[in-house]
């Protein structure tokens, strides 16, 4: 391992994570941890030189616990309590320092230490977010609360710090805790840029899939069109534009032609869209399968296509993030030339299952795998002889065993399933997901039948649209905390710019030092007449 690789893991607590922005902030709470060990020893230093045992036993005790909070994030990997606990740290010895150095003064109140404050709230927003923030707001709320009541109670504050540099050592605390503010406001724009960067990738992602989807359906040898929620053709495939002979131009943005319609305004995906529950009563005789989703599968005749034809038609919705319906797809399979019920492969075909680069199998009235294709074998990892007589439950994910076993039977009753998305394990525990079409078939024997399942692969495709979905709706949710994040910060920055300015402080440290020293005067005149 390099040393700059070295570094990285050091500066990020060694913590693996896919959410960059988890590690980005646990990389930052280490380098202030870092800052504050390296930084407050020097305080220390400064202290000392002036007399401040106190604050030089404080600073080097809190540079002691930096180091133990590294070692907890480290070896826990809980960045939040880590946070909090450096956050502990550095409030303690913000508390100690204050009260100790002119934080309180006999005269009033200086509010130039107390910037600080600001810095541990922001620092909490920003690393734990709200909820954190809050909490250290609240104990600075109650600190400040405390210092008011004591000052009003006529309680003298000591201040440590010679009074010939104590209002250098203010105003640099002013001006420091000031640049540390614009450091955190640049880490927030920095964040909501990178937020903005990341929606834009996302966005691009989401679109190039989007495009992939686009061209998959293009391609499809099945006719396929697809309607919105307005009723409007928003896909329609080059093999539903040789079935029904309209061009692509001419229907898009359209309602649907009366050609592919189930009645006599719609078709089964505009039925789909407005009433999905009127379909098993309107086309009862006609159904071949329904399954969840509002998914239903229909044979049905189209005298206007080709002539007059007979086809299975397979719908379903398109639904969103919510549920709700967004518009709803439709293929339609002309079977004309089959028996009805017993879409059947001629067995001429089997030579070509063998050889078809699409997973294949077929079972047996008894539940069992009857052939099995190169291509499954490849693609599931089972060898014809290990499946051979084995169910098909063997693979097939749990949750899904109970519809798979479902649609086998429905497929010897003589429907046909098309399009049914399942999720198949190989025989190394890897998780496939496949578009499958289902069919009966005459047996070797020529009496019996067996259902074929041809399989589609879309494990790829399904992966990358559930990743897109995730990374789109973090996003989105991050672009929205990160905007309030900044706009409150922003408040925060103008809030304490709005305050006291050097020259205001200047004018009243001047003040209370002519008064301290006409009271020295007084005191020593006395003396003299005492004498």
């Amino acid at each position: 391992m390099n040393l700059t690789a070295l570094l990285s893991s050091f500066v990020s607590g060694g913590i693996q994570s896919t959410d960059v922005r988890a590690v980005k902030r646990v990389r930052i709470l280490n380098v202030f941890l870092l800052i504050f060990i390296i930084v407050t020893p020097l305080f220390g230093v400064f202290y000392s030189l002036v007399g401040a045992d106190l604050l030089f036993f404080t600073t080097i005790i809190a540079a002691l616990l930096g180091v133990s909070d590294l070692l907890i994030l480290r070896k826990s990997k809980n960045a939040i309590f880590a946070a909090h606990y450096g956050f502990f740290i550095l409030w303690s010895t913000l508390l100690i320092i204050r009260w100790n150095t002119g934080g309180m003064s006999v005269g009033t109140l200086l509010p130039l230490s107390w910037i600080w404050s600001a810095v541990l709230i922001l620092m909490a927003i920003f690393i734990t977010g709200y909820l954190g923030g809050t909490i250290w707001t609240i104990v600075i709320f109650i600190e400040t609360g405390t210092a008011i009541h004591f000052f009003r109670k006529g309680y003298e504050f000591s201040n440590l710090i010679p009074s010939e540099i104590v209002t250098t050592y203010s105003l640099g605390a002013y001006l420091l805790g000031l640049l540390v503010i614009l450091l955190i406001a640049f880490l927030y724009e920095s964040e909501k840029d990178d937020a903005v960067a990341g929606e834009g990738i996302k966005a691009l992602a989401l679109h190039e899939s989007k495009r992939y989807i686009d061209t998959i359906m293009e391609t499809s040898p099945l006719p396929t069109f697809v309607v919105d929620n307005e009723h409007r053709v928003i896909q329609w495939n080059r093999a539903i534009q040789e079935m029904t002979g309209i061009r692509e131009e001419e229907i898009i943005g359209k309602g649907v032609h009366q050609s592919v319609c189930a009645d006599d305004r719609w078709s089964l995906a505009d039925i789909v869209i407005e009433e999905p529950d009127s379909i098993a009563d309107r086309f009862s005789e006609s159904i071949v399968a329904k399954a969840d989703g509002g998914v239903f599968q229909l044979e049905m005749p189209f005298p206007s296509l080709r002539g007059g034809m007979r086809a299975i038609v397979t719908t379903a919705p398109l639904l969103d993030m919510h549920g709700s319906i967004k518009g709803a797809v439709e293929t339609i399979q002309d079977v004309s030339g089959l028996s009805a019920g017993a879409y059947a492969l001629p067995s001429s075909m089997n030579k070509a299952n063998e050889i078809s680069s699409s997973p294949i199998f077929g079972i047996d009235l008894n539940g069992k795998i009857s052939f099995w294709n190169k291509a499954c074998e490849e693609y599931l990892g089972y060898s014809p002889s290990q499946i051979a007589g084995q169910s098909p439950l063997t693979f097939v994910s749990k949750s899904l065993r109970k519809p798979f076993r479902e649609t086998v039977v429905k497929v010897f009753r003589g429907g046909t399933v098309e399009g049914k998305e399942w999720k198949y394990y190989s025989a190394h525990g890897e998780a496939r997901y496949v578009l499958a079409n289902a069919f009966s078939v005459l047996a070797v024997d020529g009496k019996s039948k067996e259902c074929v399942v041809v399989n589609t692969d879309i494990t790829s495709l399904k992966l990358k649209i559930s990743q897109l979905e995730r990374d789109e709706t973090e996003a989105q949710e991050q672009l929205r905390r990160l905007s309030a994040e900044y706009e409150l910060l922003r408040k925060n920055l103008a809030s304490y710019i709005r305050g006291k300015g050097p020259a205001e402080f200047q004018e009243e440290m001047g003040v209370r030092q002519l008064r301290d020293e006409i009271n020295s005067l007084k005191k020593e005149l006395a003396d003299l007449k005492n004498a």
